[in-house]
């Protein structure tokens, strides 16, 4: 069967339980049906016409409508001849009741019924000759609400048709496409359907026809560019608008184009009364002291209007906001500016660029690709051009944002500027050449601002207290007091960041993530890089010490807010508050494509992270995939490099090794150079993940030696990582070790690490059993060690023995992994097995994996040691089998 195929008929999503709560109210004998509400496209219709086609489809639909409603017994008109002479009720009731002994009756639309078919459904329904199935939407048309006595009598049921949950909606979007959903597209299509059923499907339909959504190994991504995706996404939310009159309708459309309306001016407008009515719909808002203004709740029908108010309308309402003496804030000025582009009203250069800005600030990198079209990029000032440069970046355009970052070098007037410039090419071009730039071009625009070839005076832009914008926004760009000497030694503090045979002094780049002197994205960088590092060292809560500077006193959009939340959700989790973790992931309210395209990576790669901490490892590989899709796709090689190790280690537990491959060999081909986050963590997960899958020495040989300079280097975060990691996968133990290690740091390694080592040091076999506990639904691994060491090694020392009891943990393994489990007793091999189960080799290879995880054994001659030890009886059909072969 075809993709298409397989669309035109979707399964209903997330509907079971009211499918099943419909079917049930037809065979209840205490009521008389069921009344089923819900707004335009939440699938009223659609379960009305599943249960009407499980019950044989021959019971009577009727459709009622707005013609109809103004004729008595209207809906009735399909079934019966409405206009032939005497005894229409008759026949009405004969055509509805049947054949059947108590048939159901469907009616749609039910909100346009006229009142003498409402009175005749009630009566046979009350009556008990008929079932009744009614959909009706909420916002009943002149406040009627159908079967409103059948309802207060408790004599219909009655459901109110909500959202889909995301789980739903995830399930939707991946069997339209048949491949895993980045979290970017969730996010961009629940914020355009607001998960309703009918949206969601047509919205789907459009993306499938249209090739919308990017497929990228099996992953959906969303490609940011694409402003026809993101225009043509909005008119599905033109019908949340068919409610409001023309008034309310013009009334709205204005206070949206123009972000703010003065009271006044609405007055003027004469749309004075429409506004209020909207305000107390919660659709407009009055906010201000003592100018008091209209602003426009932001949602979908907003943006809607913006792409579909008519151009004649709309110039002239430009023109009278325009000639209007307020004092609109910054974002409406924004706003403005882009109507006026909009309708072709004349408009100034400067507050072009100034709206722009704007734009990028907020996160609304459409908008500005859109502002910015038609400026000559010549005529731009060097930290407009560094500004569009990182816009560029953001939105995957890596090869044009340094082009345009070159040209704001070259025009640069300010140390500050430089070191900010630098901070973005060090981010971005990970090789340190480019067509556009090399280390050397900085230090030759340090050299001409020394020189007096370009004055700062020249160019007001620069000026913290000479420009139409915020101070806050200026700042980034130029730092009062950074003189040439400094700026140098910054420059040097970033080559050196970005590369990997000479780090930072931690002392240095924490007092520059401190010094209010210096530019504020430099800052930023800075703090990230030192709640890296303090991570590495084990310190999560200095870590957090300094993410709450760059959120309390930085600016953190584009690659730095993509970075903040990374390292935050890190922090979080190895503070143990996985909630917390995941808050942290929410993405600022945008309505921008390309903004939550960007941060569709990051999101998937933690929750990815929060999933393998939670012992849900499906769910966490397919996370891992769509992040490293994601993140790929946008060239955001900073982040990769920790998103590879991590998805590597994850496809290794899951026994994907295909997968694990593909992942191990991209991390390979990325350059060690550039200002990676974690880049060392993310080396240990690859080492262990190679010597899991293929014992090879090399990676063994590697992982100690990193784990000796982590030692050596008291990167002692590191150190716990490796060393839970051997424990965890390949049973070593080293106790004193364990407890120096677990007083040294804070976080999951250090905790695990201080549990076993005082346990074995005390010889506490019920107190590792305990933990064992603890760790048996996320950790099963983890938890067969644990058990190994208290039924071994304790006893072997002396302690008690141990019975099966509160204490004792049987591991749980599915039909197949102890059909597997016998064959491994046998002595087959996965070829073996693999012929014998009909099944390919990786598959076998991986429920091998994931059996082994769970008996906390590496290898498949230990398997048949762990049987015997957790008193686990391989599979009878498995034996069968070996023996008949």
């Amino acid at each position: 069967m075809t993709q298409r195929q397989l669309y035109r008929s979707p399964p209903i999503f997330g509907r079971e339980d009211e499918l099943r709560a419909i079917e049930e109210s037809l065979t209840d004998s205490s009521g008389v049906g069921i009344l089923i509400e819900g707004d335009v496209g939440m699938g009223k219709t659609r379960l009305g016409r599943e249960v009407h086609r499980r019950r044989g489809g021959k019971e009577s639909w009727l459709h009622a409508d707005r013609v109809l409603s103004e004729t008595p017994f209207g809906v009735f008109g399909m079934i019966v001849d409405l206009d032939a002479p005497g005894g229409l009720i008759g026949r009405v009731i004969a055509a509805v009741t049947g054949g059947a002994q108590i048939p159901a009756v469907f009616v749609d639309d039910a909100h346009y019924l006229d009142e003498h078919s409402v009175r005749m459904l009630s009566q046979l329904a009350a009556d008990g000759t008929i079932k009744l199935v009614a959909m009706t939407r909420h916002s009943a048309v002149g406040e009627f609400w159908p079967f409103a006595d059948l309802v207060d009598e408790q004599m219909l049921a009655q459901m109110v048709l909500g959202p889909l949950t995301t789980n739903d909606m995830r399930a939707a979007v991946e069997y339209s496409f048949g491949g895993i959903a980045a979290q970017g597209v969730l996010d961009i299509v629940d914020f355009h359907s607001r998960r309703n059923p009918g949206k969601l499907l047509e919205l789907l339909e459009y993306c499938r026809r249209q090739n919308r959504l990017l497929m990228r190994k099996g992953v959906l991504v969303l490609d940011g560019l694409d402003i026809d995706f993101d225009v043509r996404a909005r008119d599905f939310a033109r019908i949340d608008l068919d409610q409001y009159s023309t008034e309310e309708k013009e009334a709205l459309e204005l206070v949206v184009m123009a972000g703010e309306i003065d009271i006044d001016l609405m007055l003027t407008a004469g749309l004075g009364s429409a506004a209020d009515r909207l305000v107390d719909v919660d659709e407009l808002r009055i906010v201000g002291g003592t100018s008091r203004v209209y602003i426009a709740r932001e949602h979908h029908a907003s943006e809607t209007i913006r792409y579909s108010a008519p151009i004649g309308r709309s110039r002239r309402w430009y023109g009278m906001v325009r000639d209007y003496p307020d004092n609109p804030s910054r974002r409406s000025r924004m706003l403005r500016t882009e109507w006026a582009l909009g309708c072709g009203a004349a408009v100034d250069e400067q507050q072009v660029v100034d709206a722009a800005m704007t734009a990028i600030e907020t996160g609304e990198w459409h908008r500005a690709l859109r502002i910015m079209a038609d400026v000559p990029i010549a005529r731009l000032a060097a930290p407009d051009l560094y500004e569009l440069a990182c816009l560029y970046c953001n939105v995957g355009q890596v090869a044009l944002g340094l082009d345009l970052l070159a040209h704001s070098l070259h025009k640069a007037c300010c140390p500050g500027l430089v070191v900010t410039a630098a901070v973005l090419w060090a981010n971005r071009q990970v090789t340190h050449r480019s067509v556009a730039l090399e280390v050397a071009d900085f230090t030759a625009a340090l050299d001409r601002i020394a020189a007096g070839e370009i004055d700062c005076s020249d160019d007001e832009s620069c000026h913290q207290n000479e420009t139409n914008r915020d101070q806050e926004t200026t700042r980034r760009f130029s730092a009062e007091g950074l003189d040439d000497a400094t700026a140098r030694t910054v420059l040097q503090t970033i080559w050196s960041a970005a590369s990997s045979d000479k780090p930072p002094d931690a002392d240095l780049l924490r007092s520059h993530a401190f010094d209010t002197s210096l530019p504020h994205v430099y800052r930023m960088g800075a703090a990230l890089i030192c709640a890296s590092r303090d991570l590495e060292q084990g310190r999560a809560r200095k870590a957090h010490e300094v993410l709450a500077l760059v959120k309390r006193e930085l600016p953190a959009v584009g690659m730095g807010s993509m970075v903040l939340r990374v390292l935050e959700a890190r922090v979080l989790m190895e503070l143990g508050d996985l909630d917390a973790a995941r808050r942290s992931l929410q993405l600022p309210q945008t309505s921008d494509i390309a903004h939550i395209a960007a941060h569709s990576g990051t999101s998937d790669i933690m929750a990815a992270e929060v999933s393998l901490l939670e012992g849900d490892l499906d769910h966490s590989l397919r996370l891992a995939r769509a992040g490293v899709e994601a993140l790929s796709h946008w060239n955001q090689s900073s982040l990769l490099v920790p998103a590879l190790g991590v998805a590597q280690y994850i496809a290794t537990l899951s026994g994907e090794s295909d997968i694990a491959e593909d992942f191990d060999a991209e991390f390979a081909q990325l350059e060690s150079s550039g200002l990676h986050v974690e880049s060392r963590r993310a080396l240990v997960f690859t080492l262990i993940s190679r010597w899991l899958r293929t014992s090879d020495p090399e990676s063994e040989k590697q992982l100690r030696h990193l784990l000796e300079d982590a030692d050596r280097e008291q990167e002692f975060g590191l150190s716990a990582q490796i060393r839970s990691l051997l424990f965890r996968h390949l049973g070593e133990v080293d106790v004193a070790e364990m407890r120096r290690l677990s007083t040294l740091g804070e976080g999951r390694a250090f905790q695990l690490l201080g549990t076993v080592g005082e346990a074995l040091w005390s010889k506490d076999a019920a107190a590792l059993l305990r933990f064992a506990e603890t760790q048996r639904a996320s950790a099963p691994d983890i938890a067969a060690r644990c058990v190994q060491l208290a039924r071994e090694r304790l006893n072997h020392r002396g302690s008690a023995p141990l019975s099966r009891g509160s204490y004792d943990l049987s591991v749980e393994l599915t039909e197949r992994e102890r059909e597997i489990c016998g064959f491994l007793v046998k002595g087959k091999s996965n070829a073996e097995i693999a012929v014998l189960l009909g099944a390919a080799v990786r598959t076998v290879e991986g429920h091998a994996y994931r059996l082994y995880r769970k008996l906390g054994v590496t290898r498949r001659h230990q398997v048949a040691e762990a049987v015997a030890r957790l008193n686990i009886e391989a599979l009878g059909t498995a034996k069968q089998e070996t023996d008949r072969s």
